[in-house]
């Protein structure tokens, strides 16, 4: 995306432009419950009659021939306006840029404020993904139970390796075709100076010998293990579902019941996933409202 896209404009009494530095503060506030992207840059939408103020933002960033954006407004009146307004603005600075799409950065679930604004512009949906919640205590017990259980018939050559040990390059062959995460978020959160990334010990690489052939990669928010990926590359059934069981022990046998974590959340594909549905459902998991990644090509 070019600068020339972000050059003060107007909309009626909204302007859009980009925050001075001293601004910055004022603007980042409204996305304080937003894992924002290291290389994010920022449009703001100010009001300027009768009071100048900031009415809402877009945070905006670019991954190959693919940006990504993400909207934070004010409640009130004027929201549907400025989420317009940016949308559009954004979306100028992507033809300008020479991208060839453009997405949503966040999954949003049916009724967002977001979708009629986005469909209005073009937006679609690429692909929908389920999530489940399940108690951390009861999914602990359960792992537990279930490894000692059933840990003579790991085969020795197994192990897990928490992936601080490693870099991201180790998995992204093997977790692509789920489209759980793109490489760069991957990237992104694998760093050990990324607050609200990985957990680097709980989240692992399952191995068989040197050959890598399962993921595990969970962040800690508040009081929640969001698991994000979940991969095994195991034709046998059999042994695919002790290898979940290897890979949830491995983060298990770090953090305890009855501390930090109070619940553990899963997501899977619409379709392309339902190993990990599966898995969180045997748990007792509470399915939770379907979520969808909005997107659209852009003109040439």
């Amino acid at each position: 995306m070019t600068s020339s896209s972000l050059d003060e404009a107007g909309a009626g009494d909204i302007v859009l432009r980009e925050p001075s530095p001293d601004e910055y503060a004022r603007v980042a506030y409204l996305f304080r419950n937003r894992r924002l992207h290291a290389g994010s840059r920022f449009i703001a939408a100010e009001r300027t009659h009768p009071v100048a103020r900031f009415l809402g933002a877009v945070s905006w960033w670019v991954e190959d021939d693919l940006g990504r954006f993400q909207l934070a407004c004010l409640p009130g009146s004027a929201q549907n306006r400025a989420a317009s307004v940016l949308v559009e603005r954004v979306l100028t600075a992507a033809r300008e840029g020479g991208l060839g799409s453009i997405q949503y950065g966040d999954l949003l679930p049916d009724g967002h404020p977001w979708l009629p604004v986005l469909k209005a512009q073009g937006f679609e949906r690429l692909r929908s993904e389920r999530s489940f919640k399940v108690a951390y205590a009861d999914a602990w017990k359960r792992v537990m139970h279930l490894e000692e259980k059933h840990r003579s018939r790991v085969p020795s050559t197994w192990r897990t390796d928490a992936i601080r040990e490693h870099q991201p390059e180790a998995i992204l062959d093997m977790i692509a075709p789920y489209r759980l995460l793109p490489p760069a978020e991957v990237r992104y959160f694998w760093q050990d100076t990324m607050a609200g990334g990985f957990d680097l010990d709980m989240s692992c690489i399952l191995f068989n010998g040197a050959r890598p052939f399962g993921a595990f990669l969970a962040r800690r928010l508040s009081d929640i293990l969001c698991v994000d990926v979940q991969v095994v590359e195991e034709p046998n059934r059999w042994l695919r579902s002790l290898a979940d069981v290897c890979q949830l022990h491995h983060g298990a046998r770090r953090v305890a019941p009855g501390g930090p974590i109070r619940w553990i959340q899963f997501r899977s594909g619409q379709a392309e996933h339902r190993q990990t549905a599966n898995l969180a459902l045997r748990m007792g998991g509470l399915e939770l409202p379907p979520q969808h990644l909005f997107g659209r090509r852009l003109e040439a």
